[in-house]
C-alpha cells in the first residue's frame, strides 16, 4: 500500500487527471479491465485512448484489440518512468499528433512510428501479430 501511495505522488498529475475523466464518463464505461499492473476502462464513444498513471481509457470499441491495451500499457510505463515529466513530454506531443492525425486523415498504421507512439509500442510489448 505504501509503495502504490508513493507512486501516485511520483504519477500525481496525471492520476488526478485520471480521478477526473473517471468521473466525468463513468456513465459511459461499458467493461474493466486489469491488465498487468493496470486499470482499463472502456468507455462508450470515447475519443481514442488515454493513458494516466495506472488508469487507461479506451473506446468500447477497442475491448478486442490487444494492440491498444498494449500500447496504451506502453504509455502507463511511459509515466512511471518519467513521473511529473510525463504529460508535457509524452502527454501533450502524444495529444496533438493525435489530433492532426484525425484532423488529416493521415495512414492510421503510420501514427505509431512517430514519437511518443513508437516507444509506447515498444515498452507496451506490442508486436506485428497484435490486432
Amino acid at each position: 500500500m505504501l509503495i502504490r501511495i508513493i507512486f501516485i505522488f511520483w504519477e500525481l498529475p496525471q492520476f488526478l487527471l485520471a480521478v477526473f475523466i473517471f468521473f466525468a464518463v463513468r456513465g459511459k464505461i461499458t467493461g474493466k479491465l486489469k491488465y498487468k499492473n493496470s486499470v482499463v476502462y472502456f468507455v462508450k464513444g470515447f475519443p481514442g485512448g488515454i493513458s494516466l498513471s495506472f488508469i487507461i481509457f479506451l473506446d468500447d470499441r477497442e475491448k478486442e484489440r490487444i494492440r491498444s491495451v498494449k500500447h496504451e500499457f506502453g504509455h502507463t510505463k511511459q509515466s512511471f518512468l518519467l513521473g511529473w515529466l510525463y504529460l508535457p513530454i509524452i502527454g501533450v506531443p502524444s495529444i496533438i499528433r493525435a489530433s492532426v492525425w484525425n484532423r488529416k486523415k493521415l495512414e492510421p498504421s503510420q501514427y505509431y512510428k512517430g514519437y511518443p507512439e513508437n516507444w509506447a509500442d515498444i515498452l507496451g510489448g506490442v508486436s506485428q501479430q497484435d490486432t
